[in-house]
């Protein structure tokens, strides 16, 4: 009775090997293409993958997590809504700084025009007072 028992599990052990009709090459090479199409998520038109929280950075000319590069501005009113913070990304020579609002889908480049002073037409950063003002009126603060 045990020899017909291991000898059952040994044709069962058998057969179960010899079920694929691929070679393990072939499942590597299928395995690792379907895998290439499927890394890294979404990407923007600039190739950054958002789903790893990357954004275009224009003073960078790179993707960059914002987050872990630039200065977080929480808002200076909640009204109870959810915080909705942004970001200041500084050129390393001083003289732009890149704003990452969250209302927008692109970011705006401000010229300094003073010691610590930022300006486009409607946002100025002045990093003296930490606090960045959109339309005049303080909106975020460092």
């Amino acid at each position: 009775m045990k020899k017909l028992i291991v000898a059952s599990l040994a044709m069962f052990a058998f057969a179960a090997c010899n079920n694929s009709s691929n070679t393990p090459s072939e499942i590597n090479e299928t395995t690792a293409s379907s895998d290439v199409e499927n890394v890294g998520g979404q990407k923007d038109e600039h190739g950054c993958l958002t789903s790893a929280g990357e954004t275009w950075s224009q003073l960078k000319q790179s993707c960059i997590q914002v987050f872990n590069e630039g200065i977080r501005l929480n808002p200076i009113e909640n009204n109870g809504n959810t915080t909705i913070i942004a970001f200041i990304l500084w050129k390393d020579d001083s003289t732009q700084v890149e704003v990452f609002l969250p209302e927008k889908n692109t970011t705006i480049v401000l010229d300094k025009k003073a010691d610590k002073i930022f300006e486009s037409e409607t946002i100025k950063w002045d990093a003296n007072e930490g606090v960045l003002s959109l339309d005049g009126k303080p909106t975020y603060k460092f």
